[in-house]
């Protein structure tokens, strides 16, 4: 079994507070395990919203079917690479907060 820190401990509950609304964050463990797969499997979702528009916009780009600027196609780019990589670092927490859960509901 993994030991947390109290400085771990700390972070994964501001997780909690950020990842589970008010009235999930009372349920059992099991109840906080199953919201949070539903919260991990809608940032799947966002996930590929994202890397549609990126491609939508990329393919129009290059092929000229848009009137933007190369300097506006850049920018709407890096917003949604920005998204990209803030999906992926909260997906992490997820999976940490996720297993951080499950080590703490076997020791209850």
């Amino acid at each position: 079994m993994t030991e947390y820190s109290e400085d771990d401990r700390e972070r994964l509950e501001s997780y909690l507070h950020i990842h589970l609304k008010k009235d999930e964050r009372d349920l059992s463990t099991g109840d906080k395990l199953e919201a949070l797969d539903k919260r991990a499997r809608n940032k799947w979702i966002q996930l590929a919203i994202n890397l549609a528009a990126m491609i939508f916009f990329g393919y129009s780009f290059y092929y000229d079917i848009t009137q933007l600027s190369k300097a506006v196609f850049w920018v709407i780019t890096g917003v949604f690479a920005v998204n990209v990589g803030l999906i992926f670092w909260q997906k992490r927490q997820i999976r940490e907060l996720r297993d951080w859960l499950e080590a703490e509901g076997g020791a209850e």
